[in-house]
């Protein structure tokens, strides 16, 4: 990490200057999130052909300067500059492309969620490892990571100091001279400390030159063997015991684990990769045989625990199918039996294969057509058509009353299964993945039980969510006053089936009930998806008008509801 020898204004612009010279792009990147955030602060917005362009010009610029980050540190040791520069121009371009792309949804689908979040990981892993794809990297990579790493805690812990001592200063300001301080200068104040001035220090301390190849372990010190040897090994060995003591206890009673057991390995498997790289220096030092006798056995001691998280994985897949969460699982898994094999194999050699061959997997399993979100998709969608089939269905998509009367024919277990997996895909990846088998008005999830992790059966639900449906509201003719209310589940009076009662207030504190008729408003929703010029629900009781401005309702099978809304009550 590079060091700030003294604090100086001269200094500050010098190690502003050094910040822009190595990483031009990403400081671009920078200023102009910087600046935009601040503007969106006071209000401002872009628009581009009728579209805003908000998540585009925080999106791009935000992950845009991570890119440029590890693009930067790759290049610099090009020797060919016209590599270099074909190389960021090739990436950025590529980049941009998908910022775009991505520009043009207004709310994200499961699978492009997971993709979106895995890139952006990807890219952040990249600016420690991008550098040390070579053999024999090793040390240099363990150096620049610790100290890269180092250099974000400290830049970060920086900036939030800042931010919260200008806070207390203008509430000083409020307090002491009663001035008005508005809003916004929070905002302003929170834009330039955390997302100029701490990724500008931290571009600042990431090693360069001679210091980024570092070909020397330095000594552990003191403290640094304290907490890993009174901390990190008895939390681990903690872990340890207790998943024995559970593997002890299935092998005598001869049962099989239960899901949560998955978690338990999953924290083993972190720490003892924390603890493998932390000692890293000290495994390949004369001495320290306790570190190296330990973290010698550490990876060879966890196998047994892997194969008990498969195990329970396995279970949890036979008795209720896929899902993207456990096919993640699995994926991390497998990838913990190689890690292990890979720390026998070496003696704790080339650490850096780990992180790295933990973003490529992330990424190749979560972009593309062949990402575990889309495989899930299109597994779920297959077992629901033929189960259909199965049954002689040939017209779709099935309305609501068709699918109702097809969940009391169909053999139970069947019934049971596919309405838990048209549930599970309707709630996760939207109606647009089963729009093709059934209507809006079909209520999945009804007759089927769901379970968490744990076992836990938990009532499933028909929700809806809308947003920003309107804008500007004039009173309609007939009413001579509104009232803008807020409705949550104390709103609530009863559920009944279908039909969820609600009550809210005028300004004269008058109660009004309205009825929320739950395939009304899947019919509703389905036009609305099906027309962008649809006008916004409305519910009316005859005395007065309930416009949704935006709204998240859910009607549980088990009789009870919930509901969080804004909307607008007109009166006479």
């Amino acid at each position: 990490m590079a060091k700030i020898d003294r604090f100086s204004f001269n200094t500050v612009v010098a190690r502003f200057g050094q910040s822009f010279k190595r990483f031009p792009v990403a400081m671009l990147f920078v200023i102009f999130l910087t600046g935009y955030l601040v503007y969106l602060n006071h209000g401002g917005r872009v628009k581009f052909t009728g579209h805003d362009m908000d998540f585009f010009l925080v999106f791009y610029p935000a992950t845009g300067a991570v890119l440029a980050i590890a693009l930067s540190l790759l290049t610099e040791d090009f020797k060919s500059k016209l590599a270099a520069f074909v190389t960021q121009v090739a990436a950025h371009s590529i980049w941009l492309f998908v910022s775009l792309y991505l520009a043009r949804f207004d709310r994200f689908s499961l699978p492009q969620l997971i993709a979106v979040c895995a890139t952006v990981v990807a890219m952040s892993l990249a600016v420690f490892l991008i550098s040390f794809y070579r053999r024999g990297q090793d040390v240099p990579f363990w150096n620049f990571s610790i100290r890269t790493l180092l250099g974000l805690i400290v830049a970060m812990f920086i900036g939030g100091v800042l931010t919260l001592g200008l806070f207390a200063l203008l509430e000083s300001l409020k307090l002491l001279f009663d001035m008005v301080i508005r809003d916004t200068s929070y905002g302003d104040i929170a834009a330039v400390c955390m997302t100029f001035l701490a990724p500008t220090l931290f571009m600042n301390l990431i090693p360069q030159g001679e210091n980024k190849r570092l070909t020397e372990a330095p000594e552990f010190s003191g403290f640094a063997k304290g907490v890993v040897q009174y901390l990190f090994l008895p939390l681990l060995g903690l872990y340890m015991i207790t998943l024995y003591a559970y593997g002890a206890m299935i092998l005598l009673r001869w049962s099989l684990p239960v899901g949560g057991v998955s978690y338990l390995v999953t924290g083993s498997m972190v720490l003892m990769v924390l603890l493998i790289y932390i000692t890293y220096p000290v495994q390949h030092q004369e001495g320290n045989k306790l570190f190296k006798y330990v973290t010698r056995w550490l990876p060879v001691v966890m196998l047994p625990l892997l194969a008990l998280m498969t195990v329970a994985i396995g279970r949890r897949l036979a008795d209720y199918g896929i899902t993207v969460s456990r096919l993640y699982l699995l994926v991390f898994n497998l990838w913990c039996y190689a890690v292990c094999l890979w720390l026998i194999f070496t003696r704790n050699k080339r650490i850096w294969i780990i992180p790295a061959s933990f973003a490529l997997i992330l990424f190749l399993i979560s972009v593309g057509p062949q990402s575990i979100a889309n495989v899930t998709r299109r597994q779920l969608l297959k077992e629901a058509q033929i189960a259909f089939a199965y049954s002689g269905i040939k017209s779709f998509p099935l309305s609501g009353d068709q699918y109702e009367q097809w969940l009391k024919k169909a053999d139970s277990k069947v019934a049971k299964a596919i309405d838990s997996k048209l549930y599970y895909l309707n709630r996760d990846f939207g109606y647009q993945s089963v729009k093709d088998l059934v209507a809006k008005d079909a209520i999945t999830g009804r007759y089927a039980s769901q379970e968490d992790e744990s076992g836990n059966v938990r009532p499933v639900s028909q929700n809806f969510a809308n947003y920003d449906m309107i804008k500007n509201q004039a009173v309609p003719q007939g009413y001579n006053s509104m009232t803008v209310v807020k409705c949550g589940d104390e709103c609530i009076e009863k559920v009944d089936g279908d039909r969820l009662t609600i009550v809210v207030n005028d300004g004269n504190h008058v109660a009004h009930r309205f009825e929320i008729n739950v395939k009304q408003l899947a019919k509703w929703d389905e036009n609305r998806n099906d027309n962008e010029e649809t006008q916004p629900l409305v519910l009316n009781n005859e005395e007065a008008l309930l416009v949704f401005n935006d709204f998240y309702i859910n009607v549980f099978t088990n009789g009870s509801g919930y509901i969080n809304c804004t909307a607008i009550l007109f009166t006479n």
